[in-house]
């Protein structure tokens, strides 16, 4: 099985990407990006099915296709008109059984534009934690909904070509409407049909990684010990739900962590990693280094270099 991966957003704003045959935006290519890039510049699409996770929130429009989606423990049969809503840094994975059908249109946005978001608006906050209580990361749009959100994001592909690379007010404004219409409870219905029974222990699990996941001392063993299990069962019971190792998944999470603290430049980079529950900088900047195929320090100043651009 192939690892999982990070794939870092680096706009403070939002991406949309889409993957379409029977192309409403009247493009040519089949898959392209709204910055106009063509399909030969995405020729390399083997990570964007692999498990990943990002480092913003992600929302999936699914478009048609046979296509099951992991996320965090949880497998579904996607349908047309599902929205699946990711967090930042979930472990995820797009199945995908034909590519000759599949087709979906992905959304990330930064954190910090979610909150400038939902401090505009109370009710998309409510909406959102909402969202957060249904047990599901996937939701079933109405049919009418589902045709307007796709409206809009027609709309939006337009605005963004004329913006040229600099997103005009009605822009932000149109896509924090499309925001607001996805996360509305009255735009959908929690999406039931998952693939696994609600399995209790393994949410918990994940919950309490995530809560002592910068603690030096997390271990398989320590965790295993804290849910009275066996390590040797909990290694493998791990690994059936998440679809990758303990010590991996808690590696990717780590990393991640720290992806986001390089971003914002306050500390140096032996500091976060400490902060982000690596032992050494060494064994960070090891793995660091195996996952992205760049040092921390050229990711601060990729990312330095990006940012002052946009």
């Amino acid at each position: 099985m192939k690892q999982s991966i990070l794939i870092p957003v680096i706009k403070s704003g939002f991406e949309i990407n889409y993957f379409i045959k029977k192309n409403p935006f009247h493009q040519q290519n089949s898959y392209f990006k709204t910055d106009g890039e063509s399909w030969d510049d995405f020729s390399q699409l083997e990570n964007l099915f692999r498990l990943h996770q990002h480092d913003s929130m992600e929302i999936l429009v699914f478009l048609d296709g046979d296509c099951e989606f992991f996320c965090e423990g949880k497998t579904y049969s996607l349908k047309k008109g599902d929205v699946i809503v990711i967090p930042p840094y979930a472990v995820h994975q797009a199945i995908v059984k034909n590519f000759d059908s599949y087709e979906r249109i992905i959304i990330n946005f930064s954190e910090h534009l979610l909150d400038d978001f939902i401090s505009s608006s109370p009710s998309m906050k409510e909406n959102i934690n909402y969202q957060k209580t249904q047990g599901s990361y996937v939701l079933q749009l109405h049919s009418k909904k589902f045709q307007d959100i796709l409206s809009v994001l027609q709309e939006l592909y337009h605005k963004i070509m004329n913006d040229k690379g600099n997103v005009s007010f009605s822009t932000n404004y149109l896509f924090f409407q499309l925001v607001q219409d996805i996360f509305d409870p009255a735009s959908s219905m929690p999406n039931l049909n998952n693939n696994n029974e609600l399995d209790q222990r393994i949410l918990s699990i994940l919950e309490y990684i995530e809560l002592h996941l910068t603690e030096p001392d997390l271990s398989l063993a320590s965790v295993s010990n804290y849910f009275h299990l066996n390590k040797y069962y909990f290694s493998h019971y791990f690994t059936k739900n998440m679809n990758l190792p303990f010590y991996r998944y808690v590696s990717l999470k780590r990393l991640a962590y720290a992806v986001t603290m390089i971003k914002q430049n306050q500390l140096s980079i032996e500091k976060i990693a400490l902060k982000c529950g690596f032992l050494d900088y060494s064994s960070f900047y090891r793995l660091f280094k195996n996952e992205y195929h760049l040092s921390p320090k050229k990711l601060q100043k990729e990312y330095k270099s990006v940012f002052y651009t946009h």
